[in-house]
């Protein structure tokens, strides 16, 4: 999931995300940190969600209610709508001051800054970003239709996402997921905030480094620690902004075994994400300790054969406090696809 008005707007916008404390990299690589949350929702976020890619989530009215008609929509999933969250923007003017990042963008990875205090940024979960002068022509289209959007927003969609929060925050203090996250992976979360955004209309959940958040859509039962485990993981293991598992001497080995299985080297990744998912949920309480994420993957599929070396050797890994989950995870993998 940042003229005269105009010059405005996007100083807003720019001063919300860049107020994200850099990363922190330079905390010892297992040592654990404080993390604050700020819990968030967005008009805008559910909107452009809606706007750009047409979803409607569990809101079948919402298509009679907000006709767009023949508005063009996108092609390329945007980090546009996660952004607006975690900016908060207040006024729909306000998101064409996010638009410019994407001008003459080649790259779904964003640098900002230089040196140590350099930061990233994901402007598309596609392989490329969208096209800047597609993008802003769809979101000046949208802008005729917001104003019917944002009271069905207001009395259909905001008391739902009220609702999680509220019982995000109930979880967040009693079972406090990244610290959980931190212990079982030991390795340091790499932000010293993070913004959690419920967003109805999302298609599933992402996650951004800069600002750092995850964002989710809603579950009929809350559970924080279910995000926290799959989009902090993410976060944490990150090939910029995070610990970088790309890095590990194990990784080449690793990401060759996986694409001589059919497998890409980002398959590795999330399906630590689904691992780590039911972990943090199971650390809280909040998933029964026999769940296994492997038994919705085939044994013959990558993200199956990785899940069930993790899940066979979790025990061992918890007796070892030398290695952290980074190595784990590589080692799993080069278990599950051992060399002929």
């Amino acid at each position: 999931m940042s003229r005269p008005i105009w010059r405005w707007a996007f100083l807003a916008c720019a001063a919300a995300l860049f107020a994200t404390p850099v990363v922190g990299q330079g905390a010892a690589r297992g040592q654990p940190r404080p993390v604050a949350v700020r819990f968030v929702k967005s008009p805008y976020a559910d909107y452009l969600f809606y706007l750009l890619y047409r979803n409607s989530g569990a809101y079948k009215d919402l298509e009679a209610a907000v006709p767009l008609g023949d508005t063009p929509t996108l092609d390329q999933n945007a980090s546009l709508p996660e952004q607006a969250a975690s900016a908060q923007v207040a006024s729909y003017r306000q998101l064409y001051g996010l638009l410019p990042q994407y001008r003459g963008a080649r790259d779904r990875i964003l640098p900002i800054g230089t040196g140590p205090r350099r930061r990233y940024r994901i402007l598309s979960y596609s392989d490329h970003p969208p096209p800047y002068d597609k993008l802003q022509q769809v979101v000046r289209a949208g802008e005729a239709a917001y104003p019917k959007f944002a009271p069905f927003w207001r009395a259909t969609i905001a008391p739902a996402e009220d609702r999680q929060i509220a019982a995000w925050r109930t979880q967040l203090a009693e079972c406090r997921p990244l610290d959980k996250l931190q212990e079982l992976t030991r390795l340091s979360f790499p932000y010293e905030h993070l913004d959690v955004a419920a967003i109805a209309l999302h298609f599933s959940g992402s996650g951004n480094t800069d600002p750092a958040g995850v964002y989710t859509s809603l579950f009929d039962k809350p559970n924080l620690a279910w995000v926290i485990g799959h989009e902090g993981t993410h976060l944490t293991v990150d090939r910029y902004a995070g610990h970088n598992w790309y890095a590990d001497p194990q990784a080449p080995a690793a990401i060759k075994a996986v694409e001589a299985h059919g497998g890409v080297a980002s398959d590795i990744e999330e399906t630590l994400a689904l691992f780590m998912q039911v972990k943090v949920s199971q650390a809280c309480g909040y998933s029964k300790p026999e769940r296994r994420m492997s038994d919705n993957f085939e044994a013959t599929t990558v993200k199956g054969a990785i899940l069930r070396a993790l899940e066979g050797g979790w025990d061992r890994y918890r007796a070892d406090p030398r290695q952290d989950i980074i190595g784990y995870l590589l080692a799993s993998t080069l278990q599950a696809f051992p060399a002929a």
